[in-house]
């Protein structure tokens, strides 16, 4: 059984703000004509960290899960916990000891929740409506929800993407030929009948199938909808893939140019993790880790630049160890205005980017002290603008 409690890679820990009130201050700006502004903060208090997951604009709350509790949290758009719930456990309406993988907001207002081998979907009172079966390689804990799951409406039915490598590198799950191709785990959920079918081969000239061998977690997918598309980014890739909703063709590659992206050579199919060139793939490549969908008319791609060996060498130290997703000097963002990349790049916040909140505004859990122990989790709000 894999336990990502301490999933590295995956999502960057948290973050510090002013809290309550409406803030304005000007943060990154060399990306052509546009820079990105803290807009607003809050602070969530509770004993031990919180993570949101989603925002419901009709509802006008958030989503989020209490890491140890395990508790749901409703979130007011100032902090506050309006409701809280606990589904661990067995019996009827439960998840039993599963902290689930995607929590998120669904079709009629429902909340939803993605496990390893189901998903469940409760109404505004956590009344439990549905509970289906999913195919799933392995069980995958983890300490908090890793995101939301996306669905899509088809004859007025839901269609959820599910499955772990919606979230995670394939190569953690299955550690093979077959952990090499994260599209092809790539799976749709039909939930009035239960079917599942992975939906997006590899393209023929895909990086995946120049070499026998695998990017150790470089495997990952992602993705948004919108526009009755889908929108999928690679790890390693330098093309945003555009798929139709009806038979998942691809139709359409959009160029990305990164201004830096170290790339390291793959390794042989069950090479040692503790190998040193699985250190070089897992630290120091570069890689893509987010893309937001802020707007019909902007996006914003999150990537880490890659270090040398011998920048690696300086950061690295046994009272620190080196972890790419606090090298915030090497992380970027690239804004994408109608399909095509804008010249030039912002820098990042520090902090975990969680999500877009639409209306060209993205969610930032905001790091954490790191001297002492706080019963609050701190956010800020970001937003795209144009320079005047």
């Amino acid at each position: 059984m894999i336990n990502f409690k301490y999933g590295y890679y995956l999502l960057a820990l948290l973050l510090l703000a002013a809290c309550g009130k409406s803030e304005e201050s000007k943060h990154f700006s060399n990306a052509s004509g546009y820079e990105l502004i803290k807009v607003d903060s809050y602070q969530v208090d509770n004993l031990t960290r919180v993570r949101i997951t989603d925002f419901s604009e009709t509802e006008n709350i958030y989503l989020g899960y209490s890491e140890a509790e395990n508790d749901v949290l409703e979130i007011s758009p100032e902090g506050n916990i309006i409701k809280r719930v606990n589904l661990s456990g067995d019996g009827p309406g439960k998840l039993g000891n599963w902290v689930p993988l995607g929590l998120s907001f669904g079709p009629e207002q429902k909340r939803v929740f993605q496990l390893p081998f189901q998903l469940a979907t409760y109404n505004q009172n956590y009344e439990q409506v549905e509970n289906i079966r999913l195919q799933s390689p392995l069980p995958v804990r983890a300490s908090n929800p890793l995101g939301k799951t996306a669905y899509f409406m088809e004859d007025g039915n839901p269609r959820y993407l599910v499955g772990p490598t919606t979230f995670l590198s394939a190569h953690l799950l299955i550690y093979d030929e077959v952990g090499r191709d994260t599209l092809q785990n790539f799976s749709l959920l039909y939930p009035e009948s239960g079917e599942m079918k992975s939906i997006i081969p590899y393209e023929a000239d895909s990086y995946f199938k120049k070499t026998p061998n695998i990017y150790t977690n470089l495997m990952a997918k992602l993705f948004f909808i919108a526009n009755d598309k889908l929108y999928v980014l690679q790890g390693l890739s330098e093309s945003i893939q555009v798929y139709d909703l009806k038979q998942f063709n691809l139709i359409e590659n959009i160029p990305l140019t990164h201004s830096e992206f170290l790339k390291y050579d793959p390794v042989p199919i069950g090479t040692s993790f503790d190998d040193p060139r699985n250190k070089q793939l897992n630290s120091m490549a570069g890689r893509n880790l987010r893309i937001f969908d802020l707007n019909d008319e902007f996006w914003l791609v999150r990537y880490y630049q890659g270090i040398t060996n011998s920048e690696f060498e300086l950061r690295d130290s046994e009272e620190k160890p080196f972890r790419f997703v606090d090298a915030y000097d090497k992380i970027k963002l690239i804004v994408f205005k109608n399909g095509e990349q804008i010249p030039g790049e912002l820098d990042a916040p520090s902090g975990t980017m969680l999500f877009s909140l639409g209306k060209n505004k993205v969610l930032v859990e905001e790091k954490p002290s790191e001297d002492i122990e706080e019963e609050v989790t701190r956010y800020s709000i970001y937003e795209l603008r144009a320079i005047n």
